[in-house]
């Protein structure tokens, strides 16, 4: 009877560190995953529990909760999918000369199951010719979704909608935000973030960076409604908040066109504000429960870095020709910044490309600057698990580096076909990782 009741007991604790992945980057815990068992290698032929072909294209990272998956799409009559960083760079989109569909774009969210693959049901949210194009590498439905244990919430930018979803696929509400004019109609990406506050309390918050407007709003979760918008010089940017608990202080923080904000949660109030960077940001920034580190690029930019310490309050820009000072522990210049969001893993902080760029997170102290094996562009944000990093780049292949001062290759694992392209983040099930091409999703165990 004993043996059996501790059977019970541990099958019970089991199911409790049953982990989900409710938004990009997983949600608070920002790209950690730390109760995942992901295996290190896999390649065609093995650890490919299942593979589900997709319709459309999305870069939308998959969602998990419970035993259901939530990925995003957007159907095109013609049936395009969105090209690599070499197809990008060499099509007229790159220069700001691409133009709006002539043909209407099916929107969807798709529900899998999450033990099988198999597709449970789809909703189509909006079906419309855009009002602004997008670069040939990004898609039309970049955004990822959230969701919660009974509600699932997806924002389009190209069409300004955003809709609630029961997980049967049941309308709850929707709100239309307008179509965002993108700088040089690059499209949108910046993704919806949701938070539960100690009361139980859920927010939902939208950032609206583009060239007419600069809005982030906080919405209530459960109606929709506006709890508070705080507006700012407009400006694109492709970044999604991050939710940072400043000395205390709940804030939401945001990263625009040069520059980088922290709102009060509940209030929408600004706490404090960070200027002076010269260019916008496609990566979003990353903290922990000492600082809050963000690093940006773009062509012509001096690429910087910079890591704050907790307790900002008011303007905190670095004067011309500082490069620390206040809660600026320090700031950096050609860091390695791409599209890939940053990680930070206990003492050190990661910028993912096609380089592995690390620093001392207090000091700046540059630890390796490493060509990872693959030599191809990564952009979809790295995961931790453990004392290991998983990146995905375009061509599938996966990098394990081993966490530390040290550069480490642990495992490359190929995925996919030569047609097939990867910019969509992955996301962590408990065991297993979901990783998307333009083509399928995968399961890998």
């Amino acid at each position: 009877m004993q043996r059996i009741a501790w059977i019970v007991i541990v099958m019970a604790c089991a199911s409790t560190l049953r982990a989900d992945w409710p938004q990009f980057r997983g949600g608070p815990a920002l790209s950690h995953a730390s109760h995942a068992n992901v295996p290190l290698q896999w390649n065609n032929d093995t650890r490919i529990a299942w593979r589900t072909p997709l319709p459309g294209a999305g870069w939308s990272q998959p969602i998990v909760v419970g035993d259901r998956i939530f990925v995003t799409t957007a159907v095109s009559p013609s049936g395009g999918r969105p090209s690599g960083m070499m197809g990008g760079v060499m099509s007229l989109s790159t220069w700001g000369m691409g133009s709006a569909p002539s043909e209407p774009i099916e929107w969807q969210v798709l529900c899998l199951d999450r033990p099988s693959g198999r597709v449970q049901w789809s909703k189509t949210i909006a079906n419309a010719k855009p009002k602004y194009g997008k670069h040939a590498s990004n898609t039309f439905a970049t955004e990822t979704p959230c969701a919660t244990a009974d509600t699932v919430f997806a924002f389009f930018g190209a069409t300004g909608t955003l809709v609630a979803l029961g997980h049967d696929g049941t309308e709850h509400w929707r709100r239309d935000l307008g179509p965002q004019p993108i700088q040089n109609q690059f499209g949108t990406g910046s993704s919806p973030l949701l938070h539960v506050d100690a009361a139980g309390k859920t927010r939902l918050f939208i950032q609206l960076y583009n060239e007419e407007n600069d809005s982030l709003l906080c919405l209530d979760a459960a109606t929709g409604t506006d709890l508070w918008r705080a507006a700012g010089p407009k400006g694109t940017s492709w970044s999604t908040p991050v939710v940072w608990d400043n000395a205390g202080s709940p804030e939401v923080v945001t990263a625009g066109q040069g520059r980088v904000t922290a709102y009060a949660l509940d209030s929408g109030i600004e706490r404090w504000r960070f200027g002076g960077i010269d260019t916008s940001f496609a990566c979003s920034v990353i903290a922990d429960a000492e600082g809050i580190y963000f690093g940006t690029s773009s062509p012509g930019s001096k690429a910087p870095a910079y890591a704050l310490a907790r307790g900002c309050t008011g303007d905190v820009s670095l004067a011309k020709g500082q490069t620390q000072g206040g809660p600026v522990l320090w700031s950096k210049t050609k860091c390695g910044a791409g599209m890939p969001s940053p990680v930070v893993v206990g003492d050190h902080l990661y910028f993912l490309d096609k380089l592995a760029v690390c620093f001392d997170k207090r000091t700046g102290v540059e630890k390796y600057r490493k060509r990872l094996p693959s030599g191809s562009t990564a952009v979809g944000s790295p995961l931790v698990v453990g004392d290991r990093i998983y990146l995905v780049n375009e061509r599938g292949s996966t990098t394990v580096l081993q966490a530390g001062p040290e550069f480490k290759v642990l495992a490359e694992n190929p995925l996919g076909g030569s047609d097939e392209i990867f910019w969509a983040t992955p996301a962590i099930a408990d065991d297993a990782i979901l990783i998307r091409s333009t083509a399928a999703l995968y399961c890998i165990k």
